[in-house]
């Protein structure tokens, strides 16, 4: 399958990636992988915990992320969003490439975090579970619409340290100097 890319992109990701570039282009014409993330808050430990994530594994055929502890991906063919599982918000579906923020990010509990582009909400999840839901966890989505969708997966993955606001950065940062100790964008 062919993808037309604007002519104005190519030649920006020709002058940033330079030797690079042509890797570039290949990525497009490879298969995506699917990904799922388990969520940390709604997870049990022990026995119990590790019987869901047996079940999961061999239900959806999962393959651990290599960056990402509760990381996996899927079978395609599987549709694990139309399960009971991730409405009840056991799981989220996210892309492998958008957990390594998180991991990168590593929050500690206790820590005050700042999603500043928080819908659809994979992210906010990820940071609360890091955090073991604790501390504070202000999750932005400057778009109305999009941050409905932000608070109702926020609701739907259990995360009880979370406020999510709709706020214009800058306003965000002439009210709150200095008052994060992460800012994720």
């Amino acid at each position: 399958m062919e993808i037309n890319l604007p002519i104005e992109f190519k030649n920006r990701m020709k002058n940033m990636l330079g030797e690079e570039y042509e890797d570039f282009l290949k990525a497009y014409e490879e298969a995506n992988f699917q990904g799922l993330r388990i969520n940390a808050l709604k997870t049990k430990a022990g026995e119990e915990g590790k019987a869901t994530l047996d079940f999961l594994k061999e239900a959806f055929e999962l393959r651990q992320v290599p960056w990402c502890k509760t990381g996996f991906y899927y079978n395609p063919e599987k549709k694990p969003g139309r399960e009971a599982f991730h409405h009840a918000g056991a799981y989220y579906i996210q892309e492998p490439s958008a957990m390594l923020v998180g991991e990168l990010a590593a929050p500690q509990e206790k820590m005050k975090v700042l999603d500043l582009c928080g819908a659809p909400g994979g992210k906010t999840g990820h940071l609360a579970g890091l955090m073991k839901d604790s501390g504070v966890l202000v999750a932005n989505e400057i778009v109305p619409n999009r941050c409905k969708i932000l608070s109702q997966n926020v609701e739907r993955m259990g995360i009880k340290n979370c406020i999510v606001i709709n706020e214009n950065p800058v306003n965000l940062a002439k009210k709150l100097p200095s008052y994060f100790d992460m800012v994720v964008v």
